[in-house]
């Protein structure tokens, strides 16, 4: 007697992420110096690995998915491809594209990145937020309340134009951020926010079933 317990595998456990988190984010500049500088010596990100992409500098790569990464590698061969340390096991990577042969990204459109948040104590939070002051980069908006009552952010541009925020939980431990637990809603008010965009009570529910647990 077969005793195995047959799963739908178009649909994910209920509850817990299946992943552990983000391995890298990889983006993209023309000039990785002024890169590294402002993410290594300005917001303190250890640099801890770089390589050149395969092939012959000035090469362009094939845009047909022929090479071993398939469709979506970057269009030059043979590029810098740097990665820092952003903190929980986490990498922030770059890609260093030559200068003219891109234009700058459109961060309001479908599919692109609005912009990247990081998080981090309360003390360290003021002393990022000094330092880039120091540093001449003009803070954008913030020190704000985001998730109220006690998750503050500021918002700023990396050099190449990506926008960044730094978040807080200005009550929370300095090393136990305790990320989830400072921004997780009652399952009240996450049906109030769900039939805002959807008026399926079926998928609701579902969604409410997904919670983490």
């Amino acid at each position: 007697m077969d005793t195995h317990v047959k799963t739908d595998v178009r649909a994910a456990p209920m509850g817990k992420p299946q992943l552990r988190g983000i391995h890298h984010l990889a983006l993209v500049t023309d000039d990785m110096r002024k890169t590294l500088d402002f993410y290594v010596r300005v917001l303190g990100m250890p640099l801890v690995h770089g390589l050149f992409t395969p092939g012959k500098r000035g090469e362009r790569t094939p845009t047909a998915g022929a090479g071993s990464h398939g469709r979506g590698v970057p269009p030059f061969a043979a590029i810098p491809h740097f990665f820092v340390d952003m903190g929980g096991d986490s990498l922030l990577a770059f890609f260093e594209y030559p200068k003219g042969q891109v234009g700058p990204c459109d961060r309001d459109t479908i599919g692109a990145m609005q912009h990247v948040s990081f998080v981090c104590g309360p003390k360290r939070y003021r002393e990022i937020l000094e330092r880039l002051k120091a540093n001449g980069v003009e803070i954008t908006a913030g020190p704000l309340i985001t998730i109220p009552p006690a998750i503050h952010s500021f918002y700023f541009f990396d050099p190449n134009g990506t926008r960044l925020e730094v978040v807080s939980d200005l009550d929370g431990d300095e090393d136990d951020l305790q990320v989830l637990r400072s921004c997780a809603m009652d399952e009240p008010a996450m049906r109030r926010e769900l039939k805002l965009i959807c008026d399926d009570a079926a998928w609701i529910d579902e969604m409410i079933l997904h919670m983490p647990r």
